[in-house]
């Protein structure tokens, strides 16, 4: 079992995990989601088995406003030292084993040695308590858009470098 950078072939299970995983929001189009890769795929990532199934995914990029990307829309090719979380998703088998817990200590580890300052997020189905564990904290945002569901959450973790 590891991580490993997002590739070409990784779409059809990373698809097929945000089909399962989101039941209070829309998945997002192929197209949209690989557009976060293009952005930073250095900051994107899959954890497989040991037979190389993809049993999660985690996809960020720069992102310079305060306030959270819209979903379904791609973002720009820029730098900023804000990277923005995107989005986790495990299949179901995958819970419960610390993987979210890898993908995310992973992406910490190595946003710091990218020059990355701050890592933001909106925390959606009721996944604040989950990001609170790695220090990220709730920013109040009047910006969150409608497409996220109900009680989501930008939060916010300002990284020692």
């Amino acid at each position: 079992m590891s991580i490993s950078q997002i590739n070409e072939k990784s779409w059809d299970e990373i698809v097929k995990i945000q089909e399962e995983v989101y039941t209070d929001i829309a998945p997002e189009d192929v197209n949209v989601l690989k557009s976060k890769w293009y952005s930073s795929p250095q900051t994107c990532s899959v954890f497989t088995d040991h037979k190389g199934k993809i049993l999660a995914y985690l996809l960020a990029h720069p992102w310079a406003s305060k306030h959270p990307p819209k979903l379904n829309e791609k973002p720009p090719i820029n730098y900023s030292s804000n990277l923005f979380i995107h989005d986790l998703a495990l299949a179901t088998e995958a819970r419960g084993k610390g993987i979210a817990k890898a993908l995310v200590k992973n992406l910490i580890d190595n946003t710091k040695t990218q020059n990355y300052v701050r890592i933001s997020l909106v925390a959606v189905q009721n996944s604040t308590g989950f990001w609170g564990k790695f220090g990220f904290l709730n920013m109040p945002s009047d910006e969150i858009f409608s497409g996220y569901g109900e009680n989501s959450q930008l939060m916010v973790l300002e990284l020692d470098t």
